[in-house]
C-alpha cells in the first residue's frame, strides 16, 4: 500500500505595499488606538499571522506607517527659497488644500495619537518628536530671514515657528471636522495679516 505524503498548502500571497498604504489610511482615519488588529487584517484581507510576519506587531507596523505617511509628494512643506512670507503662505495654502481634498482622511503627525495610554508614551513621544522637528525645521527658516533682512531682528523666532506649526496642526483638525476650504483659506488671509513687516520695506521711499 502507498504510504501517502503529507504537503503544506503554500502561505497566501498579498501585496505589502498595498496592504501599508491600508494601514496608512487606518490610522489617519481612526488614531492609532482606534484601530484594532482585526480592522487591519479585516482591510488587508490577510490573516494575523501574515500581518505579523510581514510587520511584526501593530506598533512596528504603525511605525512603518508613519514613515510611508512622511514620503508622501503632496504632503505640504515650507519651499527652500522666496522670500519667506510668500513661503508661509504657500505652506499654508497647501496645507488648506491637502486637508480639503477629496482623498484627505487626516492627518497621522497632528492627530495620530494626542492621548493615549501609558503603555503607548514611547510611539506617542515619536510622534511629539516629528512635531517638535517641523517646528524647528521652521525656526531655522525664520532665522535665516532675519539674516537677510526679511524679518525684524528682534523677531521672537521660537514663537513665529510654533504659530506657524499650530497653523497647520490647526488646519487639518479644523478641516476634519467640517470647516470648508474656502473658510480656511480666508483662516490663512487673517494670519498673514499678522505677519511683521520687513525692515528693509520700511527704508524704502514712500
Amino acid at each position: 500500500m502507498k504510504q501517502k505524503t503529507a504537503t503544506l498548502g503554500r502561505p497566501r500571497e498579498f501585496n505589502r505595499d498595498a496592504a501599508l498604504q491600508i494601514a496608512v489610511k487606518l490610522f489617519c482615519k481612526h488614531g492609532y488606538e482606534g484601530v484594532s488588529i482585526a480592522d487591519l487584517t479585516q482591510a488587508m484581507k490577510i490573516s494575523p499571522p501574515s500581518l505579523y510576519a510581514a510587520f511584526g506587531d501593530k506598533e512596528a507596523l504603525f511605525r512603518e506607517a508613519l514613515a510611508c505617511y512622511q514620503q508622501r509628494p503632496d504632503l505640504p512643506h515650507i519651499e527652500a527659497a522666496g522670500p519667506i512670507r510668500d513661503r508661509v503662505r504657500e505652506l499654508l495654502r497647501d496645507s488648506v488644500r491637502a486637508a480639503t481634498g477629496p482623498s484627505y482622511l487626516g492627518c497621522l503627525v497632528a492627530a495620530g495619537m494626542l492621548n493615549c495610554a501609558a503603555e503607548y508614551e514611547s510611539l506617542a513621544g515619536t510622534l511629539t518628536s516629528i512635531r517638535n522637528s517641523r517646528c524647528e525645521e521652521f525656526q531655522a527658516c525664520l532665522r535665516e530671514a532675519v539674516a537677510r533682512r526679511e524679518l525684524p531682528g528682534d523677531a521672537d523666532i521660537p514663537a513665529m515657528g510654533r504659530y506657524i506649526a499650530a497653523l497647520v496642526q490647526g488646519i487639518a483638525i479644523q478641516a476634519k471636522d467640517g470647516a470648508t476650504q474656502a473658510e480656511l483659506y480666508a483662516l490663512v488671509d487673517i494670519a498673514m495679516q499678522c505677519w511683521p513687516a520687513s525692515p528693509m520695506d520700511a527704508n524704502q521711499p514712500i
